[in-house]
């Protein structure tokens, strides 16, 4: 579990700087390991061996240590040594620059590599997409701190060290340009993929650290009104957003409201930069519909029933009605519901009261028989009993129990 926790802070982290982080086993395939510069080398090399690429940046790293590793192409990566559970994995973080490349730059590489004339293009397409560290001292700095801990290693230095490949990879004739783009497309799209999963499935930093790298792309501006265009890009995403969870099996009525409420943020906005800051609240917030409202994991029947509960709570229910409305058998519906649930149908429906009766409790001067009507307790002395029974205490003391913190914080 620990572990899990470090890999979500190290995704957040280089997340917010559109780093990449990848594990790889050191016996990973080649096309494994291709990953580590989105399939770069493959354009410009025939039969890329990124196996052997990535055991040699391997071979590099000392046990308890950290490399700073600088590729033929100037690109950097962090890799260091999985630990525990992760023995025999390398972590990667990169490629990164720790400055911007110019023309200038571009030719002088093509001249030290000895590259086809025509690949200039295709350096230049990938070099959009790889994330300039401005902060050079604060990163190294960051780092440094973190891993020590990580690697148990008070002493940590991150190592530099450089490419050093005697063999070099022999060259395509000619590079196809058509396919820069192509790739360049394909590859947005598989980090558009992964964002729409971790968000189907409620993983906020999965979804984070996506989103962080789908912003490495260059996307075309198509309208002649910079806003105007953002915000129709923002609206698509947050479609597509939509329609994730809603595979999720989200009730639509839950979908509608955010949604809804998002694309009246989106055009409130008054500039591209709000936009970028709406988009990991949107992610946040349609994570966190799924983690309280997917019923992916229920059949149809139960989740028919649990839908109607959650939107029919202060109306009269029973098993009974339940059946009779769903055309079901009720001793079906009840052994079904209990088995997938761990809960009957009654105690659900009064779960589910009790639970809405805490927030009127909480938010509203209305007296407790008004909050047990609202609820679906025609009876307010059974509301009480029940509320006692789930919660602990009476409706009264609940309240009283929140005005006392609340007066307590103030």
């Amino acid at each position: 579990m620990i572990l899990m926790d470090l890999q979500d802070v190290l995704r957040s982290i280089l997340g917010s700087y559109r780093v990449q982080y990848l594990l790889l086993r050191d016996n990973c395939t080649s096309q494994e390991a291709s990953a580590l510069d989105f399939q770069f080398r493959d354009q410009l090399f025939e039969d890329f061996d990124y196996s052997r690429f990535a055991y040699q940046v391997m071979s590099l790293v000392p046990e308890d240590g950290v490399i700073d590793y600088k590729d033929e192409f100037g690109l950097h990566y962090l890799v260091f040594r999985g630990r525990t559970s992760e023995e025999g994995t390398f972590a990667f973080f990169g490629p990164f620059l720790y400055h911007t490349y110019t023309e200038e730059d571009f030719r002088r590489l093509i001249l030290r590599r000895n590259l086809n004339e025509d690949s200039m293009d295709a350096l230049r397409w990938y070099f959009k997409r790889i994330p300039i560290i401005q902060d050079y001292l604060g990163w190294r700095h960051m780092f440094n701190a973190f891993l020590s801990r990580y690697l148990a290693n008070p002493d940590l230095e991150i190592l530099r060290a450089t490419y050093d490949r005697t063999e070099e990879p022999r060259q395509k004739p000619s590079i196809a340009l058509s396919s820069i783009p192509y790739k360049s497309v394909e590859a947005r799209y598989a980090v558009e993929d992964a964002m729409l999963h971790a968000i189907r499935h409620g993983d906020i930093a999965g979804a984070l650290y996506q989103q962080n790298l789908f912003m490495g792309f260059t996307l075309d501006q198509r309208l002649p009104d910079r806003l105007r265009d953002a915000k129709d890009m923002v609206i698509a995403v947050n479609t597509a957003y939509r329609k994730a969870i809603q595979e999720a099996a989200v009730h639509p009525l839950y979908i509608d409201g955010i949604s809804g409420q998002f694309v009246t943020e989106i055009e409130a906005t008054e500039n591209v930069e709000q936009l970028n800051a709406l988009i990991p609240k949107m992610i946040r917030n349609y994570c966190l519909l799924v983690q309280q409202h997917s019923l992916e994991r229920f059949s149809a029947p139960v989740r028919d029933c649990l839908n109607y509960i959650d939107f029919h709570y202060m109306e009269p229910l029973s098993l009974e009605s339940l059946a009779d409305r769903f055309s079901l058998n009720k001793n079906y519906l009840s052994s079904r519901f209990h088995k997938e649930v761990q809960l009957t149908i009654t105690d659900y429906i009064n779960q589910t009261r009790v639970q809405r009766a805490m927030g009127l409790l909480g938010n509203t001067t209305l007296s407790v028989q008004e909050i047990a009507e609202q609820c679906g307790f025609s009876d307010g002395n059974y509301f009480s009993r029940t509320f006692k029974r789930i919660h602990g205490s009476t409706p009264n003391e609940y309240r009283k129990s929140l005005a006392f913190r609340e007066k307590r914080s103030s």
